[in-house]
């Protein structure tokens, strides 16, 4: 058995060594390509990767945008399409938003081995809707400056988004 003060600062220890390794990644995250980066991107790849911090140098500049969102269209047996953002239906203070979200970033990122898994699970989900296929986009958001605003133009508008369809499957029969 530990003792507890042993404990208390074993667990200082640790949190602190936790933090100084996300300072540490978050710094070397944006850095521009240099040997030295190169070699600590070694180490700290999977963990930028997990948690998609892996970010360009100017990620706060000259506007902070969402990037991609996965977007998924069902077609149901009356003909009609419904759209879905899962990622809207997320709760940014619940445990499994970075869960889901990596699963969104995954199936965007790789949508020939993700993808089919995920439409099977989704055709479940919504088969009240009788669905018959499902089809993935990736929703690319384009630029959108203080001249767009100035302009009354809103940032959630059409015309800031490029959709790239990714994989479409036909929906098992229930």
């Amino acid at each position: 058995m530990i003792a507890p003060g042993l404990r208390r600062r074993l667990t200082y220890v640790a949190m602190s060594a936790f933090v100084a390794w996300h300072t540490f990644a978050m710094v070397i995250a944006p850095a521009p390509d240099n040997d030295l980066t190169r070699l600590a991107r070694l180490v700290l790849q999977p963990y930028l990767t997990v948690f998609r911090l892996d970010n360009e140098w100017d990620f706060f500049a000259p506007m902070v945008g969402e990037g991609a969102r996965l977007r998924y269209d069902i077609l149901d047996r009356s003909g009609k399409t419904s759209a879905f953002l899962p990622n809207d239906e997320l709760s940014w203070y619940h445990p499994n938003y970075l869960w889901f979200r990596f699963w969104y970033y995954r199936i965007m990122d790789d949508p020939d081995h993700y993808a089919e898994a995920a439409a099977a699970i989704l055709c479940r989900k919504h088969a009240a809707l009788q669905p018959l296929a499902i089809t993935f986009y990736e929703v690319q958001e384009q630029p959108y400056g203080p001249e767009d605003l100035l302009a009354g133009k809103k940032r959630m508008d059409a015309g800031f988004f490029s959709v790239n369809m990714l994989r479409g499957f036909r929906c098992p029969d229930p």
